[in-house]
């Protein structure tokens, strides 16, 4: 690999990839993260080290978890001659679970006659390695859904899937067989993303979002976003409770559902979280946050008593149900909680799939007794070979049933699919807990 490309590809990562924000970078140390890196970039690409060094510590600083400004500042040190400061940087990259082909790296040339560098080697490589421990609960024949979200219906024992690129739901019964739950083309319906059942109430509920990736999307619908009930006996519509339109990009990502029948769902385009009470005939805004960068996943503490929240970008939210206050959970310096799409609580922990760092993975992020501090991290399932981006999940029991392999990466802004002839049949795994 020439020179350069390792930090530049986290960079991309970084920077480009990383959601709009209305926070400014003087109050928000990921958006000052993000401002110190761009100029540790810039910096850089003129070779220009001791700059480069100055930006990528204050961009560390600020974000200490964050692969892409760890492994800049390890480069950083090497490229100007701190040699033991950068393997101690690198074996904190590696204790958070990140990994990067060192050998490939120009930038690390300074390092690899050091005795330390082997060990920095095989440390990368056991983060590369897989960890596999489910298996396969069904597949789907249809090769271009595009899949998204999973619910599960207890009293039918059949799971539900969201085709994004047909804007169908799909219908697996306890037998396998499946069938059309939600047509494509159902009028005012847009893109499926998280759903969930609601068992006592016999409703399905769906947050939908208008995108590209859509057969028929309609550029008149960019933006919008909004919660759908649908009967789970007939699959008949009985509630659209919409984002009104103001000018902004939406997406209600995921949904979860109370006890009593309130529904909460997060947009990851904009700073806040939602909520449907039980019998309402509207949506309201729980809370706007500028905490809130990329909500995705989201779950209930036991007692239904504050909302627990994964931000792509920051981490673990928690938001007191009663006072709206958010706040981010503090985490141990090994612990990695960014990158979470799915979220999900079993036994006082919270099993996240993390999809916004390399390799995918799941991971239970135990918690302390207050419910305020991420204590420790543990790896339950990483790096499958059949793995193709996966996303959301249900509890079913002591099992986690995700999607595996959703294969976002291949279906463009334009409406387009890369190389369609080669999509795999996507999948769902079966994870023990």
């Amino acid at each position: 690999m020439p020179p350069y490309t390792i930090f530049l590809a986290f960079a991309l990562l970084a920077l480009v990839a990383s959601p709009p924000s209305r926070a400014s970078a003087q109050s928000d140390p990921v958006i000052a993260s993000r401002a110190a890196y761009q100029e540790a970039v810039h910096a850089y690409e003129s070779h220009d080290f001791r700059a480069f060094l100055l930006h990528a510590r204050e961009a560390e600083r600020l974000r200490p978890a964050h692969g892409g400004m760890v492994y800049g500042l390890a480069c950083a040190y090497a490229l100007t001659g701190d040699t033991v400061a950068a393997l101690a940087t690198l074996w904190r990259f590696a204790a958070l679970g990140h990994t990067a082909d060192l050998d490939a790296d120009a930038d690390l040339t300074s390092l690899r006659a050091l005795p330390a560098f082997d060990s920095l080697r095989h440390a990368m490589r056991r983060n590369a390695a897989p960890v596999i421990h489910s298996t396969p609960a069904f597949t789907l024949a249809e090769r271009d859904l595009l899949t998204e979200g999973i619910a599960y219906d207890p009293g039918t024992r059949s799971f539900f899937i969201g085709s994004v690129r047909r804007g169908k739901i799909l219908r697996v019964d306890e037998r396998g067989r499946i069938s059309e739950f939600v047509p494509p083309g159902l009028a005012g319906f847009w893109a499926p993303l998280g759903m969930r059942v609601d068992a006592t109430r016999r409703v399905l509920w769906v947050s939908a979002a208008a995108v590209p990736q859509t057969v028929g999307y309609d550029s008149a619908d960019v933006g919008r976003s909004g919660l759908f009930r649908f009967d789970l006996a007939s699959g008949a519509l009985t509630g659209r409770f919409l984002l009104p339109p103001d000018g902004q990009l939406h997406t209600l990502g995921d949904v979860t559902i109370a006890r009593n029948g309130d529904v909460y769902s997060t947009d990851s385009r904009q700073p806040g979280v939602y909520r449907v009470r039980a019998g309402s005939d509207s949506m309201e805004q729980l809370v706007a946050s500028p905490l809130l960068l990329a909500a995705q996943g989201l779950a209930l503490d036991a007692h239904e008593r504050s909302l627990y929240v994964a931000d792509y970008s920051r981490g673990i939210l928690r938001i007191d149900l009663t006072t709206r206050a958010v706040r981010l959970l503090e985490t141990a310096d090994d612990v990695l909680a960014l990158g979470i799409d799915g979220l999900y609580l079993v036994d006082g922990s919270l099993i996240g799939i993390q999809n916004g760092v390399a390799p995918d993975r799941v991971v239970r992020l135990r918690l302390d007794a207050s419910g305020n501090r991420v204590e420790r991290a543990e790896v339950l399932e990483r790096a499958r070979p059949d793995y193709a981006e996966p996303t959301l999940g249900v509890v079913v029991g002591r099992d986690l049933y995700y999607v595996a392999a959703s294969q976002w990466e291949r279906f463009r802004d334009d409406g387009t699919i890369e190389a369609p002839e080669t999509l795999r049949p996507p999948l769902v795994l079966r994870l023990r807990l």
